[in-house]
Parts: C-alpha cells; structure tokens; sequence
C-alpha cells in the first residue's frame, strides 16, 4: 500500500523549521548576554597586588588625563595602558564587546582617598575611536534601575561606579566599597577627565529619530554588530516602547546610500523568513515596508531613504503599525541630516 506522506512530510517541516528557528533565537541570546556583564563590579582580579605597589604613593604620579586631582586623593598605582592585543589582560576576557566596537586603547590606574578606611577607586578611560562606537559600550552595558548624573548626556552611577562617555571615551570609575551615596571625589575625578579631554563637536545621530511617545527612559541602545543575531546587521540603534500596554522595539540604522539601506532591509527580511518568519498578507502601514509573523511576534522592515528602521518583538499587529508610522514619519529621504549626541 503506498503512504500518502505528504501532510505528514509537510509537517515534519514546519515542526523542524520551528525548532530551528528557537535554536536560533536560543543561540543569539547567549550571544548577546556573554557581552552584558556588570561594569559596576570590579575584576575578580582587582584585589590582586597592582603595579608598584611597593612604591611610596608620594613617588607615584597620576596620569596628564587626572591632573590636578580631587584634594585627599593619591595615586595608589601607576598608569597602565592597554592596547587591542593586550586588552583582554586588564579586563579578564571581556574584551571582544570593546574589541568588535572599535576599541583603540585603555589607560587605567588606581587612587586611594587620604582618611577612609580603605576606600580607592580604579578609573578606566577606554578610546573607541568615536563617539558613535563609546555610545555603544556605553548603551549596551548600562544597568537598570542606575540613577542619571548631570555630568555629561551620557552618564549614570550605581552604588559603588560612576559610567559616562565624552567624545571617543567612554569611562568607567569604580569604587571599592559601595555606598549610598557616590563619593564625592569620584565625580570630582570625572570631571577634572573631561576638562582635561578635547571632545570633537557632536556627532549627528539616529537617536533623535526615535519616536518620544512611548519611548522606554533611557532604553536606547547602538549595537555595533551582529544585532538580532543577524551578522548583516551593523551599527543599529534600538529603543524599547511601551504602547497600549504592550512592550516592543524599534530600531533604525542610517546607511550610506538609499540603495544600501533597500538592500539591507532585504536582506534582513529574507533572513527571518529563513528561519520561520511568514510574510502577512496585508498592507503595509507604511510606504516600502514588509509585514511578518516570527515566533509569535510581529515584525515590520521599513526602508526610507538612507535609512533602514523597523518594529520587532511586538506581540500583536496594531501597536506595532502605530509605533511604524510614527517613526517612519520621522525619518527623512536621501540628503537629510538629523540627531545630536547620543
């Protein structure tokens, strides 16, 4: 008797395209979580004796980015410096997040504050080239729940660290011990850093493309690379929203040419439809754009000009078209220019 095997055949299909599919997502979330380790901590390794430890502090000198430093304070190291193949050395493995964002160099050092009991702090000065690339470790790394500082755009504190970026630099200052309140030293240190660092004029961005409405505090993110486990996918900035009591992305991308924004918006389509995602049969809520189902979720693929944007992780269709038109409104065609500093 011959089977018929094809329902089943059919099936079988489906069923492996949808474990492939979670396979996928499964994969690209370690990916992703490997690089979100806490700044705020220090190295397991930072109790370890430092360089010129033996040395008087008197006859150590802080570094030309440092000086003149908070009154009380004194160097407690020397300055170290760090480049791309020695990187890894200084912060235990973690390297490739600063690495794939166009890391160029670190200068660190350690300082101890004259009448506390035991309390130094390590201060590490990270260039990245840019600001674009600092506003991407910066992003990526930032803690929920960390409280903005006025120093700079850029800048938070949790209890024991103070995080910023200023031009090409990002920073990160960590404390010893936590407390309650910062030390005041700590941000006298920041500060003294940043008037002591030229920083270029402010670079034009995507952040201000984003839609206010809805907009998560402080959720926008730049992904240097590989977003959404994608490897086409390169410097894409994203933002949470919260519409209608659903929680969903945006992000948007400026390329350097219409084409290469279209193309990338292809590409990135025929991606999740490679992996489970199905076209919906529907119009489009705006011009250029494409309509999927993956997992569960909506997406929407937009492409304007040299821009390629869209909606993910949307649980239904209509906050996810409201939130599309929205920012597609807010994007410009070929020629435009928009942003301030992220």
């Amino acid at each position: 008797m011959t089977q018929e095997k094809g329902p089943r055949s059919l099936r079988q299909t489906v069923l492996s395209m949808a474990i492939l599919s979670i396979l996928m997502v499964i994969v690209a979330g370690v990916f992703i979580s490997q690089f979100r380790f806490n700044p705020g901590l220090l190295q397991k390794d930072a109790f370890l004796p430092g360089p010129d430890k033996n040395k008087p502090p008197g006859e150590l000198s802080p570094s030309p980015l440092f000086k003149p430093l908070p009154e009380g304070m004194e160097p407690l190291t020397s300055e170290e410096t760090f480049d791309t193949g020695s990187l890894s050395d200084k912060i235990n493995g973690k390297a490739e997040l600063y690495l794939s964002a166009g890391f160029t160099s670190l200068v660190s050092q350690r300082f101890k504050i004259k009448g506390t009991d035991g309390l130094w702090m390590e201060a590490f000065v990270y260039d990245m080239g840019n600001r674009e690339n600092a506003f991407s470790v910066f992003s990526t790394q930032r803690r929920e729940g960390s409280a903005s500082l006025e120093l700079t755009q850029n800048a938070y504190r949790t209890s024991n660290a103070l995080f910023l970026t200023h031009g090409r630099y990002y920073v990160e200052i960590i404390a010893s011990k936590a407390s309650g309140e910062l030390p005041a030293p700590v941000k006298m240190l920041a500060g003294t850093f940043m008037g002591n660092t030229p920083s270029e004029a402010a670079a034009l961005n995507e952040t201000a493309l984003f839609p206010r409405e809805g907009l998560v505090k402080n959720s926008i993110t730049l992904i240097a690379s590989d977003a959404f486990g994608y490897d086409g996918f390169k410097k894409i900035y994203t933002a949470q929203y919260r519409i209608d009591d659903h929680s969903l992305m945006a992000y948007v991308s400026r390329r350097g040419t219409p084409g290469e924004a279209k193309e990338m918006a292809a590409s990135y389509t025929a991606f999740l439809l490679a992996f489970g995602g199905k076209n919906i049969e529907a119009p489009p809520p705006v011009k250029d754009a494409r309509l999927l189902e993956i997992l569960g979720t909506y997406e929407i693929v937009i492409s304007r000009g040299r821009y390629l944007a869209g909606i993910r992780e949307a649980e239904t269709i209509r906050p996810a078209e409201m939130l599309a038109v929205r920012l597609y409104h807010g994007l410009k065609g070929e020629g435009s220019e928009h942003g301030s500093e992220p």
